[in-house]
């Protein structure tokens, strides 16, 4: 099919219904030929004039030439087999059950998500029952990014020019603020609303204290889903969202507060959520996926699932995106790290692998290499496609890492006239000093001294001098801009056809952030046949793998168990760090603080801190108690190393790791604190727990973890740290066929009760975290109680004679020191093809110090057996 006849270069559009996840049509069981739904069902008269009346229109976009030259570009717009499927039937489904349903959209980026929103709230809006009465009053669009919510507001507005149909919530068309806005746009009846994210909270607001508003049915499209949109908004409204005056608040009992404040965080009955995205988790399949049987309970056989799929490798297939992973091409940074003075301070695990992560990513040397490759990469390989004109994209790891890159490049171009063709733009969101910048010293920049002071700024504006205020967007499609440096700012939702190349020099921590990130290179233009993707970070199975989750579509094996709230509550109740009295105390004062949210008042906020006080109290001076004591047991180990005193190290080293452990689970209840309180705020989505105290205990929980001590990334001493060797190498990249090794889990996994420490939960030298960093460059995390697993990890090291000559011949102090840390990462990356989920969290996150493990499996080379379940419980 195609809206225009052209010749040899007509773009006929594929029709098919797509066949087990990929492209085409299945096959007819009717000997019909597989194409015959398209007579029998899109050529019908009614479904044609459907098409013509409701989906085709005309969409404009303005564009630029290769002289600058800027123009409007006209297309006419034909739904795909895929959008007309997905708006018919979620349209007719909400027209059959009404409001207060979910519609959960998996669509693959290139997909055609834009304008498939926009039909859909079309056709919400014009929804009537028998009686002519609307269906849905009000449709809200929720977008996370201003570039859409304007690509929205285009496309919703060309397909019908009817004037007050759409209201856009944003500051540059009104002097009102946005929640003002808002609730005159939802009392006046707006029909289709666009906000943002951050604007949305007030229109659930709106919607559920207006008494007005409380017989009408709204819709509202989520671009994007993920559980902080609806988790955040709930949090955020409180009792506001169930009360409607000071005298309804007025007459309750706490607990009647409570449960009304429980009760607001489920989705209320006059709303329908219809949520796109193209890489659910599995707590957005949770939230808004489908059961088979929705009057049945979730579990085995009845798990929550899209309404509708566009997957993408379907997307592949047709030729509407662009396999990635056919360029992936990873290196890894090869880096030794030294100290100029030995430091023998003991600080908090977490914040000391932060601040030297920043460390090495902002260090000039480092960026300086990396730029030099990336530029003569681009120049070899990249600048010469799309006729001259295509593009890459920097990936850093931070805001000031994107100043440096920046900087870089600058100098770097300076210094070589002949890539003077070649020029960059740098994103990031708001403006830093020249403090956050600073690196040390001595800073140098390809030899050049750094000049910044601490009152120096540093913004888009004053670092992209030549746009003289243009839109990045806009910016970056001029053709001498060839480079996009970037800091979280256009890593999702940032389309540009000519991106041809990215350099990732960040690590990625979750599967759909991966695919996000890297997804931004797969939209197709004339000429573009072939992407690259260095990687200088990150594991190139992780990346892998996170692809293969979401190429067929995500799937959940497991439904998730409330119960975990409780076996989250049980494990801060058994630390006895607080009590009944004091979790009572606060709820009287917050009783107090909600009463008092109508009247904006906050004086009751410091009776909640004072019940609070007492368990902040015992836990800041018991902590600092232990790391007293850890100093002293670290001097007497040290005073006993000097003297050759073996009896007293082993004695010492024995005292130092029980207090280490102590330490360990006191920081394990401060994370436990946390993760109950955003636990608790999905699970209550889920469904109305009718227990009005678990409300009461995760505002505890979320203020007291606020409270309690921790070491900031930015108090760690990094005086002395330099940087004495430096590298790029190529990293072997497992097979890219797209399947996976047989074995390996890919379903989205439920929350779970844990188990396993905070990041960091056990003090470490930072000299042994350099060394950490030196011999495995990534992030360590727990070992779970897993004994196969660990068992497997320590088969797998046996295999390395390396490791094991080392081992037999050489004291444990000299064999740890050796290749044993490397050879354990390396198998934990091998072992994931059997145990994805503990290789997994093992590779992305530094939950134990990593002594802990390199001795439980030296221990095992050195025994030549296995460790059992009660062996590993004690570690």
């Amino acid at each position: 099919m195609t809206t225009k006849l052209a010749g040899e270069n007509t773009f006929f559009l594929p029709f098919n219904q797509g066949h087990e996840g990929r492209s085409g049509n299945p096959p007819r069981d009717d000997g019909e030929y597989p194409v015959a739904y398209f007579w029998e069902k899109i050529c019908q008269p009614d479904a044609w004039l459907r098409i013509f009346h409701s989906f085709v229109y005309v969409e404009k976009k303005d564009v630029v030439d290769l002289k600058g030259k800027w123009s409007v570009k006209e297309t006419q717009i034909f739904p795909r087999y895929h959008q007309l499927d997905a708006v018919n039937q979620m349209t007719a489904d909400a027209k059959k059950n009404g409001p207060g349903l979910a519609y959960l959209c998996e669509h693959s980026a290139g997909s055609g998500k834009t304008s498939t929103i926009a039909w859909t709230a079309h056709d919400l809006v014009k929804m009537r029952k028998d009686d002519g009465k609307s269906i849905f009053d009000t449709v809200i669009i929720v977008t996370d990014r201003n570039v859409l919510d304007s690509q929205l507001q285009d496309a919703v507005q060309q397909i019908d020019h009817q004037e007050g149909l759409i209201a856009a919530i944003d500051r540059e068309n009104s002097s009102k603020p946005k929640n003002q806005q808002l609730t005159e746009a939802i009392l006046k009846g707006t029909p289709i609303i666009v906000v943002t994210i951050q604007t949305f909270p007030h229109a659930m607001e709106a919607i559920l204290t207006e008494s007005s508003l409380k017989d009408r049915g709204f819709a509202v499209i989520i671009d994007e889903a993920h559980t902080s949109q609806t988790g955040s908004t709930a949090s955020k409204l409180q009792a506001t969202l169930a009360m409607s005056s000071n005298r309804d608040m007025a007459g309750m009992t706490v607990e009647q507060l409570l449960e009304e404040i429980q009760k607001s965080r489920v989705r209320p009955s006059n709303i329908s959520h219809f949520a796109f995205t193209a890489t659910p988790k599995h707590s957005t399949m949770m939230l808004f996926g489908r059961r088979p049987d929705p009057s049945q309970p979730t579990g085995e056989g009845n798990l929550p699932a899209s309404f509708h799929k566009y997957e993408m490798r379907q997307a592949i297939d047709e030729g509407f995106i662009m396999d990635v992973l056919q360029g992936y091409l990873p290196y890894k940074t090869a880096f030794n790290l030294g100290k100029r003075m030995v430091d023998e301070k003991r600080v908090d695990g977490k914040s000391a692998k932060r601040a030297l992560a920043r460390w090495m990513n902002l260090h000039p040397t480092n960026v300086t290499q990396k730029v030099r490759f990336i530029m003569e990469h681009f120049s070899k390989n990249v600048a010469h496609l799309l006729d001259g004109n295509a593009k890459a994209m920097v990936v850093t790891s931070s805001r000031p890492a994107a100043v440096r890159y920046k900087k870089a490049f600058d100098a770097f171009i300076e210094a070589n006239p002949q890539y003077k063709e070649i020029r960059a733009l740098v994103a990031f969101s708001g403006k830093l000093s020249g403090k956050d910048i600073m690196h040390s010293d001595d800073d140098r920049i390809s030899g050049e001294a750094f000049v910044c002071d601490e009152d120096a700024e540093f913004s888009e504006a004053n670092m992209n001098p030549n746009i003289k205020g243009q839109d990045l967007r806009i910016a970056f499609d001029r053709p001498e801009y060839r480079v996009m440096l970037v800091a979280n700012k256009f890593q999702t939702g940032f389309d540009q056809p000519k991106l041809v190349a990215m350099y990732l020099d960040k690590k990625i921590a979750n599967a759909v952030d991966i695919v996000q990130t890297l997804s931004r290179l797969n939209r197709k233009t004339a000429g573009k046949d072939q992407t690259f993707v260095v990687d200088f970070v990150n594991e190139p199975q992780v990346i892998l793998e996170a692809f293969e989750m979401y190429d067929s579509g995500a799937k959940i094996e497991e439904a998730q168990t409330l119960e975990v709230i409780y076996d989250l509550k049980e494990q801060l109740d058994e630390q006895a760090l607080y009590g009944t009295s004091h979790i009572e105390a606060f709820r009287e004062a917050r009783y107090k603080t909600a009463k008092a949210i109508l009247s904006s008042t906050d004086t009751q906020h410091k009776e909640m801190y004072a019940a609070t006080q007492q368990p902040t109290d015992f836990y800041n001076s018991r902590l600092k108690e232990l790391r007293s004591r850890s100093e002293k047991a670290e001097a007497a180990y040290q005073a006993a190393k000097t003297a050759g005193n073996q009896g007293g190290m082993e004695k010492a080293d024995h005292h130092r790791r029980q207090i280490d452990e102590d330490i360990g689970k006191m920081v394990d209840f401060k994370s436990g604190l946390a993760r109950f309180s955003r636990t608790y705020a999905y699970i209550a989505q889920l469904i109305d727990l009718g227990d009005p105290e678990l409300e009461n205990f995760a505002a505890f929980t979320k203020l007291l973890s606020k409270r309690l001590d921790g070491v900031p990334a930015d108090q760690v001493d990094l005086s002395g740290i330099s940087l004495t060797g430096y590298d790029i190498q190529t990293v072997d990249l497992p097979g890219t066929d797209g399947g996976n090794e047989e074995g390996a889990d890919l379903s989205l996994r439920p929350i779970g009760p844990g188990g396993s420490p905070a990041p960091g939960a056990l003090p470490i030298y930072l000299q042994e975290l350099i060394e950490r960093l030196n011999d495995i460059f990534g992030e360590a995390a727990p070992l779970k109680d897993q004994a196969s697993f660990v068992n497997q990890i320590a088969a797998i090291t046996r295999e390395n004679n390396i490791v094991m000559a080392q081992v037999d011949k050489n004291p444990k102090e000299q064999a740890l020191k050796g290749n044993l840390p490397g050879a354990i990462q390396m198998a934990v990356a091998r072992a994931m093809a059997s145990n994805n989920s503990l290789a997994a969290t093992l590779l992305k996150e530094d939950r134990q110090s990593l002594g802990i493990m390199t001795n439980l499996i030296y221990d095992l080379l050195k025994s030549g057996g296995d460790i059992n379940l009660t062996d590993l419980d004690a570690v």
